[in-house]
């Protein structure tokens, strides 16, 4: 269905939109991608510009102002403000520039904090998000729930991909700013004299290879309701575990130390994905393992070590 399809990709040259760009590409897709040197998202009248300017057939939505839990916890304006103008913009920008569907980047940490698990669809609107990434989630809940209206005002076809935590090819370089297994990798490929982890290691995590997810975001094409759908893994691990794991693929040699005056954050985080293989034909492809081993071999390339 991609064959010769013009689609504009936000944060399209960022961590998970690069990837789908390169799928669009060997799809034979038209993928058209855009970042603040094109537009700034956060402004209304410069999204609409963008979008209409590009004029595409379908809009995969990417682009976020995010980081890691410490980036979170320190910058809750930026990741709740310019997340929710974003959003919203880039989803009335697709409807008003004539896009066909809209296929937008959401998260599980838009779940309540504590629902049953694994997490399933349904359980999305059963309680509070996490409060140390509270305002980002909020963001994310905001965007699929205009997207349902869009639908049922105007038979706008927006959908929506749940992600578990990406890691993979492309992250981010800065310590500060990454998410976990970035976080560690780096601090191992640092060659520490130990490896200080963040909380108490009992907390669980479901990572997800970028690659596969945005097959996984593209996949959604073929889902015609608002409805959001867990794009995940469906597999639980411990912070702790994924430590071990991060010095396994990186051969650090030293210690770990786990530093419990830092937050847990979400005690666990694992969903249920059963209805993105019933209902798209997709399941994640990449363990953890291999994941880890490409992950690692991309940092050492950046870092030249």
């Amino acid at each position: 269905m991609w064959s010769g399809v013009r689609v504009l990709v936000t944060g399209g040259r960022g961590f998970l939109g690069r990837h789908v760009v390169t799928k669009l590409l060997d799809m034979g897709a038209d993928p058209v991608p855009i970042g603040r040197d094109e537009a700034d998202l956060t402004d209304r009248v410069q999204a609409l510009g963008v979008f209409k300017d590009v004029s595409a057939d379908v809009v995969v939505h990417c682009a976020a102002q995010g980081g890691g839990i410490g980036w979170m916890r320190q910058h809750p304006v930026e990741s709740g403000r310019d997340n929710a103008l974003i959003n919203l913009n880039a989803l009335d920008a697709a409807y008003q520039s004539g896009a066909s569907m809209f296929i937008g980047a959401s998260s599980t940490c838009a779940y309540p904090r504590t629902p049953p698990v694994p997490f399933r669809e349904q359980d999305l609107w059963a309680g509070y998000p996490e409060p140390t990434n509270a305002a980002y989630a909020l963001s994310k809940r905001m965007m699929m729930e205009l997207g349902r209206a869009y639908h049922d005002q105007h038979g706008f076809q927006a959908v929506f991909g749940l992600l578990g935590n990406l890691y993979g090819p492309g992250d981010d370089l800065d310590v500060e700013r990454a998410h976990v297994v970035a976080a560690l990798i780096l601090r191992c490929l640092a060659k520490p004299e130990e490896l200080v982890v963040w909380g108490t290691g009992r907390a669980t995590r479901e990572h997800l290879f970028v690659e596969d997810a945005a097959d996984g975001l593209l996949a959604l094409a073929n889902h015609r309701r608002p409805d959001p759908i867990n794009i995940g893994t469906g597999q639980e691990v411990s912070v702790a575990d994924l430590a071990v794991a991060v010095v396994k693929a990186t051969g650090f040699s030293g210690p770990i130390r786990f530093d419990d005056s830092k937050p847990d954050g979400q005690p666990r985080k694992v969903m249920d994905c059963s209805r993105a293989r019933n209902l798209l034909g997709w399941h994640a492809k990449t363990s953890l393992e291999d994941g880890l081993a490409a992950t690692v071999h991309w940092y050492r390339e950046q870092l030249e070590c």
